[in-house]
């Protein structure tokens, strides 16, 4: 079985799909090395997978200027690279058996190849407010078109696969959830003096909580700072991530005592990351559309305290482990971080929880079942070809 990827996601910042498809292949390859995987780069195929941009900083302001501008200029161009791209897959492809794509639009392929399309999510169906237009003017033109390529679709929950079923009921190719994981030599609980020094370099206070992700609106950080409102000046929150579409803190800046009380980190590497997570007094994600929800998972594995949405995937991966709040109230999701402020037994308590949660999600795990529909796809086109 040849499997070819577009790994087109892991040539920008390691976030959501490019972390997807790192992980994913790095524990196929090692569990399955006798299986021959290839990685379209845009350009033409190779048997790495591609780098992420080293100047990162540089990247991000790039993208911000981009959605600045009108939505017609990113639009048109990503339209371009699109079907640029497209035109080489279409050659590239014939000598492979299974193409599989996590980027929300597939390409056409030769007829002999097999598509298994990852969706991680649709709010760019179902909320598209929370998006850049030129994003979604993208969605409109590819997602439904694309959809007819897949001969199995992978989703990372059960809320994902029940929400195309319900939203695309004339989608006939076969859903199979798979789970995500969590690189189990990065995010684990870290030791004072990892996460101390983490503190001093972003000069943290000794306590505080956290946010991770981007400034997306469907994250939901406006109702963490309208939360701070209800709790006392000494709560903290630090937001780790790059900044997206806006700067996470934008909704506390017109009061300068918020301002204060809001700590912006910008893009942070894994191990600083992990212990950020460990240091925290609790993970805050209220987050109000979620596929999966991989910081909720990565929180849990290095021990933290989880207070997050009761909406959409994200009590799959909390399981009991979480405190759960309604993301439209911020009196609520304050009165939630209150309790993990003021009581050492259930932060204690929530701690153990987290860590027994995360076990039972894994990227060995997630291989596993990604290859078994793989070859179930495989299988049935090799028989019809008998």
């Amino acid at each position: 079985m040849k499997i070819i990827v577009n790994a087109t996601p892991l040539l920008n910042l390691a976030t959501g799909i490019g972390r997807y498809l790192n992980s994913l292949y790095r524990a196929i390859s090692l569990q399955y090395p006798e299986i021959e995987i290839k990685y379209f780069d845009g350009a033409g195929v190779s048997e790495k997978m591609p780098s992420p941009p080293k100047a990162k900083s540089f990247w991000a302001k790039a993208v911000q200027i981009a959605w600045k501008m009108p939505a017609a200029v990113p639009y048109v161009a990503r339209r371009v690279v699109h079907e640029n791209q497209a035109r080489k897959f279409l050659e590239l492809s014939k000598e492979f058996d299974i193409y599989h794509e996590a980027g929300y639009f597939p390409f056409k392929t030769a007829k002999n190849v097999k598509t298994i399309f990852t969706i991680h999510d649709i709010s760019l169906k179902t909320l598209p407010m929370f998006h850049p237009k030129d994003r979604r003017l993208f969605f409109n033109q590819y997602f439904e078109k694309s959809l007819r390529f897949a001969d199995a679709i992978i989703t990372p929950s059960e809320f994902t696969k029940n929400e195309i079923k319900k939203t695309y009921p004339e989608v006939n190719a076969p859903i199979y959830p798979v789970y995500l994981g969590y690189d189990r030599g990065l995010f684990f609980p870290r030791g004072e003096p990892a996460v101390d020094s983490c503190k001093t370099r972003f000069r943290l206070p000794e306590t505080y909580i956290l946010f991770v992700g981007t400034s997306d609106p469907r994250k939901n950080i406006k109702t963490i700072i309208q939360a701070l409102a209800f709790l006392p000046e000494s709560v903290k929150l630090v937001c780790a991530g790059w900044s997206g579409w806006d700067r996470p803190g934008r909704a506390g800046q017109n009061s300068a005592a918020m301002k204060n009380r809001v700590i912006v980190t910008g893009y942070v590497t894994d191990f600083e990351l992990a212990c950020l997570y460990s240091g925290a007094r609790a993970f805050v994600y209220p987050s109000i559309y979620e596929g999966f929800g991989l910081p909720v998972l990565e929180a849990m594995a290095c021990g933290c305290p989880v207070v997050c949405s009761d909406r959409a995937s994200l009590p799959e991966v909390a399981g009991s482990a979480a405190l759960y709040c309604d993301p439209d109230d911020p009196a609520q999701l304050a009165r939630a971080i209150q309790k993990m402020m003021d009581s050492e037994s259930l932060c204690t308590e929530m701690r153990f929880k987290s860590l027994a949660q995360a076990k039972n999600f894994s990227w060995d795990q997630a291989a596993q079942k990604t290859l078994a529909v793989f070859e179930d796809v495989f299988h049935c086109q090799k028989q019809r070809n008998l």
